[in-house]
């Protein structure tokens, strides 16, 4: 039994090589008793159920349907640019949808995997958004919108917020990167503290990983990162002592 889990690969569209990259990965990596975790932000924009998101990424659709008839579990934690998808799935009922987290058993092992966007309780602007986001009133506006448009308004909010925030935490001010690494491996021990033997999160991109020992316990906490700079994603296979990081198979043009 092997468990995968893969982030924040915020893939363009069919073009993207790591489109290509996830597929393969999808296609290849795990075998019928598997479990794969899709922790938010597989996508730079997937919101609600629209056509120009299911067409655009309709092998990926059909390779979960694949997957999951040969014996692959599959679990999809929305992020901050996939979310409100459920309708979009419906046809995919073995898929597990999850708004924030997802607790799973394995073995004698117990993870918690989070997308991470929830972690920094201090960043008041990103809640107070997150919120408004998945909130009623936008729920009706994505409902209601035609998905070009949705489409086009949510490249431009991703291109506009992307001038404004690093993509990389070794961007950003060595003050906020230490501090933003606190804040998750703070978060990490004390879901650990309740008795899980791993914490998996992302979001931040942070390609950050640390052993913790709480109460005569031995805890991982692993951030998958930035698998479009790191180039990788997360398994733990029954046995493992700890979560691994694989290689993704991408083109070295790829960016």
């Amino acid at each position: 039994m092997s468990l995968l889990f893969i982030s924040d690969l915020h893939i363009s569209g069919p073009e993207d090589p790591y489109y290509n990259a996830l597929l393969k990965v999808l296609q290849e990596r795990p075998q019928s008793g598997d479990t794969v975790v899709l922790a938010g932000d597989v996508f730079d924009l997937f919101v609600g159920n629209k056509s120009v998101f299911k067409d655009r990424y309709s092998e990926f659709f059909e390779i979960l349907r694949a997957s999951i008839q040969k014996g692959v579990e599959f679990h999809y934690i929305e992020g901050n640019h996939d979310f409100l998808i459920e309708k979009a799935f419906e046809s995919i009922p073995q898929l597990k949808l999850h708004a924030t987290h997802t607790e799973l058993n394995a073995g004698d092992k117990k993870f918690f995997v989070a997308h991470g966007d929830l972690v920094d309780r201090s960043d008041f602007g990103y809640l107070l958004l997150r919120r408004f986001f998945r909130s009623f009133v936008m729920k009706a506006f994505v409902t209601v919108i035609p998905g070009e448009w949705l489409d086009e308004f949510g490249k431009f909010s991703s291109k506009q917020s992307r001038k404004r925030k690093p993509i990389l935490p070794s961007e950003m001010p060595i003050q906020r990167m230490e501090r933003l690494r606190r804040v998750y491996r703070s978060f990490a021990a004390e879901q650990l503290a309740k008795g899980f033997d791993f914490v998996v999160l992302g979001h931040c991109h942070d390609l950050d990983e640390m052993i913790f020992n709480i109460g005569g316990r031995c805890g991982q906490y692993v951030n998958i990162g930035f698998p479009r700079n790191h180039g990788s994603f997360l398994s733990w296979t029954e046995g493992d002592e700890k979560i691994q990081r694989e290689k993704l198979s991408v083109p070295d043009s790829a960016s």
